[in-house]
C-alpha cells in the first residue's frame, strides 16, 4: 500500500476512533522524517494517547502506561502526556516508576511548583524520605516561598514527628496563602500536639472563618478551646457570622473581586450555554450590582454586567449599561462590540455596523470583527464595503476561511 494510502486511512481510522487502527496505518510513515512522517508521528502519538486515557477510565493502568510511553517516545512530553502517563503509573501502584517519569516532568519544567511537590510526594510514597525532603527544600531555593511547597514539607516533617520545622513551614504556608484552609487546619493540629493550645485556637477560628460549614473544624476548635483555657486567660471564640449576613458579606467580597479581576467574569462568559446559565449568571449579576453600587463609574462593570445580561437575554437592560461604558469611556472597543451585538440582535443592521466600524477606528482591527462587518454590510446592501471588509479580515489572516468564502460569493 502506498504511503499516501497508510495515511488516508490511518487518519480516516483516527477521526473516526477507531485509533488502534490509526496505529497500524500511521506506524510505519511515523518513522519518516519528511512533513508526512511528521504528520503521522504526531497522530500516532495522539491515538496512543487517546488508547491510554481510556485504558486510565477503565483501571488498565499497565495498559495506560504503555501506550502513553509510546507517545511521549514518538513526540515527547507534549498534550500533557507527562501527568497521564503519571497518573497510569500512580494508578497501577508502581511509585518508583512514577517518580522517575515526575523528575522528567521537573527537569522539563523548571519553574513549576506543582511538578516538584508531585514528585517529591512520589518519592515519599516509594520510602525515599529524604529525597522528598530535599526536592521540596530545593524548590524552595530555588523557586523563592509558595505555599504549596511549605504545606507538603510541613506535612512531611510532621509525619516524622518533627513538629517544630513543620509548625514553622505550616506558618510560612500560611504567611503565603492566607486562605489555604488545608495550611491553616495542620497548623492548628501540630500547635495542638506541641502543647500550644491557643495558637491552635487561632489557626482552627481562621480555618473557620474560610469554612463556617467543616463541622469537623468546629469540634477541634471546641476542644483545644477547653484546653487552652485551664492554662490562664479564658479563651475567647469568634464564630462565624449568621448565614444571611455571611450571604450579604461574601457578595461584597465578591464584588470587591470582580472590580480587580475582571478575567474572573470573562471566563464565566466564556462557558457555553448550559441548564445552569439562569442561576449562574443570576448570581453574578448579583455580585456585579453590588460592585456597581460601591464603583458606578467603573467602564469595566458596566460593560461586564451588560455581557451577563445579554447572557440572561434583557437586551434593554444590556443595553443600558453598555451605553453607561461607552459613556464613561468613548473608546472602549468591547462595549462598541457589544452594543453591535444587541443591534444586530434587534435587527437593526445599519447600527450595528456603524458600532462595528467605530470598534474598528478605535482599533479593533481584527479579523473576525471585518467578517463581521462585511457581513452586516452585506446584508444592508453595500457589497463594495463589504468586499472592502472581507478583503481586510483575509489579509489579517490568510486562512481565514469565512472570509474567503464570503468574498468569493460576492464576486460571483
Amino acid at each position: 500500500m502506498s504511503h499516501l494510502n497508510l495515511f488516508r486511512d490511518g487518519m480516516g481510522a483516527y477521526r473516526a476512533g477507531d485509533y488502534d487502527a490509526a496505529v497500524k496505518a500511521l506506524g510505519p510513515l511515523a518513522e519518516r522524517d519528511d512533513v508526512p512522517g511528521r504528520m503521522a508521528r504526531y497522530y500516532c502519538a495522539m491515538a496512543h494517547r487517546s488508547m491510554g486515557i481510556e485504558d486510565i477510565a477503565a483501571g488498565r493502568f499497565d495498559q495506560a502506561a504503555d501506550h502513553l510511553r509510546q507517545a511521549v517516545a514518538l513526540i515527547g512530553n507534549r498534550a500533557e502526556l507527562a501527568e497521564y502517563l503519571l497518573l497510569a503509573y500512580a494508578g497501577a501502584g508502581r511509585y518508583d516508576r512514577c517518580a522517575v517519569e515526575a523528575d522528567v516532568l521537573c527537569r522539563t519544567r523548571p519553574d513549576d511548583a506543582g511538578a516538584r511537590v508531585c514528585l517529591a510526594q512520589l518519592q515519599w510514597r516509594s520510602g525515599r524520605r529524604e529525597e522528598a525532603v530535599m526536592t521540596l527544600t530545593r524548590a524552595l531555593r530555588e523557586l523563592g516561598d509558595i505555599a504549596e511547597l511549605h504545606l507538603n514539607l510541613g506535612l512531611f516533617h510532621a509525619a516524622e514527628e518533627k513538629f517544630e520545622p513543620a509548625r514553622r513551614h505550616l506558618a510560612r504556608a500560611v504567611e503565603c496563602d492566607c486562605t489555604s484552609l488545608p495550611a491553616l487546619r495542620y497548623l492548628g493540629l501540630v500547635e495542638s500536639v506541641r502543647g500550644n493550645f491557643r495558637e491552635a485556637v487561632r489557626a482552627f477560628q481562621r480555618a473557620l472563618a474560610l469554612d463556617p460549614g467543616d463541622l469537623l473544624i468546629t469540634y477541634r476548635l471546641c476542644l483545644v478551646a477547653e484546653a487552652a483555657s485551664p492554662a490562664g486567660r479564658p479563651v475567647i471564640v469568634s464564630l462565624p457570622e449568621p448565614a444571611a449576613c455571611r450571604c450579604s458579606s461574601e457578595i461584597r467580597r465578591l464584588a470587591e473581586f470582580v472590580v480587580t479581576e475582571t478575567d474572573f467574569v470573562e471566563a464565566f462568559l466564556a462557558l457555553p450555554a448550559s441548564d445552569m446559565d439562569e442561576q449562574l449568571f443570576g448570581v453574578l449579576l448579583s455580585v456585579l450590582r453590588a460592585a456597581l453600587a460601591m464603583h458606578d463609574d467603573y467602564a469595566d462593570v458596566h460593560y461586564l454586567a451588560a455581557a451577563v445580561l445579554l447572557r440572561l437575554g434583557d437586551l434593554q437592560a444590556a443595553r443600558r449599561h453598555a451605553e453607561r461604558a461607552l459613556g464613561i469611556n468613548p473608546r472602549y472597543v468591547k462595549a462598541m462590540l457589544l452594543v453591535a451585538d444587541l443591534d444586530a440582535r434587534c435587527g437593526l443592521a445599519a447600527r450595528a455596523a456603524a458600532s462595528l466600524q467605530q470598534a474598528v477606528a478605535a482599533g479593533a482591527d481584527w479579523p473576525d470583527v471585518h467578517a463581521r462587518l462585511g457581513d452586516l454590510l452585506k446584508e444592508n446592501g453595500k457589497p463594495a464595503l463589504a468586499r472592502h471588509h472581507y478583503g481586510r479580515a483575509l489579509q489579517l489572516n490568510r486562512g481565514y476561511t469565512r472570509a474567503a468564502e464570503a468574498l468569493a460569493s460576492l464576486a460571483a
